[in-house]
């Protein structure tokens, strides 16, 4: 893939934690459009049945195969199954109750009900806002998943950000983090995806193990988080370079550059950020495309409710 690349000025630069600016590059826009009509084929398969296959099986994940799955259509069961919790939701009847199948991936209902509203134009209503805990299932799934099916998914690691806010709140230090790791379980991961909440905003900090690229996807290029919050990405920045990496044996971690992504899909919105980083990172156990835009979030954020009610993804069947 051929994108162009731009240094990024100013403080941003410190980023690079001491290095060359040039090091420190953008990654400017490009045309995503592919060909849809595949996606009147396509319909999800339900989580529930045991003869799931995935488009892997098939082949690699190619942009349209990646599109397919993220807009596959709900079955009619699913269909049922979010008009009866959409009036759950609407009569307030999901508030103070535990949903979910599996006792470690349950969450509040007042947790998920942000995931059946749909915001109107700009609105900024706090109501409309998906918390951490829902961020951090949802790349939990995204590990079971993987590893569910290694021959399909890339080898990843997801950090919670819970943990992360804790280092950059200064209430933990970098070796007290790291020591909630197993360093075993790290080893041999492709990528590693930290979704981070900086100034009621979410962004996701991606490492590329093999690639040796660290990577800054923020789903709103105005957020001006670099710019105003900067020494809160360094200081995460600073546990990957100087102690998570290096205790990998990538001794080298301080030379790779620090990169942000501009060929990625942006709100348009105010409230839809955590919906973005979390398909950010659906699409990157993929591969490296985001073959969705703002129209789909409504989709998305049904689609999500399910996958964490029933704590497993939805997949593809084989046509």
């Amino acid at each position: 893939m051929n994108v162009g690349k731009e240094v990024i000025p100013s403080k941003s630069s410190e980023l690079n934690l001491g290095r060359n600016t040039n090091d420190v590059i953008e990654i400017s826009s490009e045309d995503t459009s592919i060909d849809t009509n595949q996606l009147d084929q396509v319909e999800s398969s339900s989580s529930e049945s045991d003869n799931e296959t995935t488009l892997k099986d098939q082949g690699s994940w190619c942009e349209q195969d990646v599109k397919a799955y993220l807009l596959s259509r709900f079955t009619s069961k699913e269909h049922k199954r979010l008009d009866k919790w959409q009036k759950k939701c609407e009569r307030n009847e999901l508030n103070g109750k535990m949903i979910g199948r599996d006792v470690e991936f349950k969450l509040m209902g007042n947790e998920l009900a942000p995931l059946f509203m749909v915001p109107q134009d700009d609105e900024t209503r706090e109501e409309y806002y998906i918390n951490d805990s829902v961020v951090n299932v949802f790349f939990e799934l995204l590990k079971k998943r993987s590893d569910e099916f290694p021959n399909a998914y890339i080898n990843h690691y997801s950090f919670s950000s819970h943990l992360v806010t804790q280092l950059i709140e200064g209430l933990k230090s970098e070796h007290e983090v790291l020591a909630w790791f197993k360093v075993e379980k790290l080893r041999g991961v492709h990528k590693m995806f930290l979704p981070l909440c900086i100034s009621s905003h979410w962004v996701l900090l991606y490492v590329d193990i093999k690639e040796k690229i660290f990577s800054w996807l923020d789903p709103d290029p105005s957020s001006q988080i670099l710019s105003y919050h900067f020494e809160k990405p360094v200081k995460v920045l600073q546990c990957f370079k100087s102690f998570l990496l290096p205790k990998l044996g990538y001794s080298d971690a301080n030379e790779w550059p620090f990169v942000v992504r501009n060929n990625i899909p942006k709100q348009k919105n105010s409230v839809d950020c955590a919906v973005f980083v979390m398909k950010y990172g659906d699409c990157l156990t993929h591969g490296e495309c985001f073959p969705f835009k703002q129209e789909d979030m409504v989709h998305f954020r049904r689609r999500i409710f399910l996958d964490i009610y029933r704590e497993r993804l939805h997949r593809k069947n084989k046509d």
